[in-house]
């Protein structure tokens, strides 16, 4: 049975968590959501901000090899997901790396402006190939992909272009779709690993089966 949630009454769920293969991280105190996650997708759930905001989702990107943030992270924020896995800290005044980055534990497509520095040292620390690129023609590609180590679930506006350039560098096969109800931003509305999901509330039944099939649940 898929699960769907709210975070303060928002299904903009992908917005406050962000998840690897092993942990989640969650910026709001919600046990009843982070139970849900540390069930649906087997993984611990660690609870902080980022850069002082409870959408941890937006602020920070992740994968099995680490966590990325700016450097607008607060030393207690830093110390507690140091706790729970390797960060890399940017010299870069953007603080979304969420937004800016959509990533697995094979590959990386980033914002199309990003600058090559950061891009390299993403790309050393996570040991994963970057290039950058747009999905449905929207530069801030974390909110408009949901990626794990099994599918993607991808804005539906990706031209064929974006859709081999996932394949190509994340190594899975995307499928277009939506969530909560009609909305395109699918980075939003969902928070998944490659083995499970939870997606936003208003979600519909047609959404779930087609992130399903994105994600490699059926």
């Amino acid at each position: 049975m898929p699960e769907t949630a709210a975070i303060h009454g928002n299904p903009l769920v992908g917005l406050y968590v962000r998840a690897s293969e092993d942990l989640a991280v969650i910026g709001v105190r919600d046990g009843k959501v982070e139970g849900l996650i540390a069930e649906e997708l087997e993984v611990e759930v660690t609870r902080t901000t980022i850069c002082g905001s409870e959408l941890v989702g937006v602020m920070m990107a992740m994968n099995s090899k680490g966590a990325v943030v700016s450097k607008n992270i607060l030393r207690k924020e830093l110390e507690a997901l140091e706790r729970k896995v390797d960060v890399l800290v940017l010299d870069t005044e953007i603080t979304c790396m969420g937004n800016v980055i959509a990533l697995n534990d094979r590959g990386a497509i980033v914002h199309p402006e990003l600058d090559r520095r950061l891009m390299d040292r993403i790309s050393d620390f996570l040991d994963v190939e970057v290039v950058q690129g747009t999905i449905g023609g929207i530069k801030t590609v974390g909110m408009s992909a949901v990626v794990t180590n099994r599918g993607a679930l991808v804005n539906p506006n990706a031209n064929d272009w974006e859709m081999k350039r996932i394949e190509e560098v994340l190594g899975v096969e995307p499928v277009k779709g939506t969530v909560n109800f009609g909305s395109e931003m699918v980075g939003t509305g969902v928070v998944a690993n490659s083995k499970g999901y939870v997606a936003g509330r208003d979600t519909t039944g047609f959404e779930l089966g087609v992130i399903e099939e994105a994600l490699g649940f059926l």
